[in-house]
């Protein structure tokens, strides 16, 4: 019985390594700063209807990137069925309130996760004629929000940042976690 403990242990933590190292890909990455014709937020928890530290990071790079020209268009996706604050919504309020016009907006309110907000996003970029976007989340959640949008046909530059205040090691531990899912999903 004990045989095969330690071989199943190290493929395990073989499998963990593997894992952590894709989460980190976009680790101290940055995009290219070129004009494109939108951005693609995604949505993260809120605290009493309010972004909370992971969204307000993801709202304060949007609005960086739009106010430099390279995002005209933010399309804000993220939505929390059955629940009194739309994270879509809040993102819309908390940009609106740093300046950002609202015709620069675009909402995507039904989805519940990654998967679903960028296959939900694509008939948004489709009915709007928006080929050319960036995809803004942080560098840890990156590489698997990049393969979200590849499977929904939507083409993205990715827009990776790194947290100033996040639990990086909890936050990608997170990832490892959704990446299994990820791929036993597919």
């Amino acid at each position: 019985m004990i045989e095969w403990i330690v071989p199943a242990g190290a493929v395990a933590g073989i499998g963990w390594f593997g894992m952590w190292r894709l989460v980190s890909s976009y680790d101290g990455k940055t995009c290219q700063p070129v004009r494109r014709e939108g951005a693609i937020v995604l949505g993260a928890s809120l605290k009493n209807g309010q972004p909370g530290p992971a969204l307000t990071e993801r709202l304060d790079q949007a609005l960086k990137m739009h106010r430099e020209g390279l995002a005209p268009r933010l399309i804000l996706s993220g939505g929390a069925p059955g629940k009194k604050a739309v994270e879509a919504q809040v993102m819309k309020d908390w940009l609106t309130a740093q300046g950002v016009p609202e015709k620069a907006l675009l909402l995507e309110d039904r989805s519940t996760d990654t998967s679903e907000n960028l296959s939900n996003t694509r008939e948004i970029l489709r009915r709007h004629g928006i080929r050319d976007v960036y995809l803004i989340t942080h560098d840890f959640h990156m590489y698997r929000a990049a393969r979200y949008a590849k499977r929904a046909g939507v083409p993205v530059t990715p827009a990776p940042f790194k947290s100033g205040s996040l639990r990086i090691s909890y936050h990608k531990t997170r990832e490892c976690l959704a990446l299994v899912k990820y791929y036993l999903l597919r």
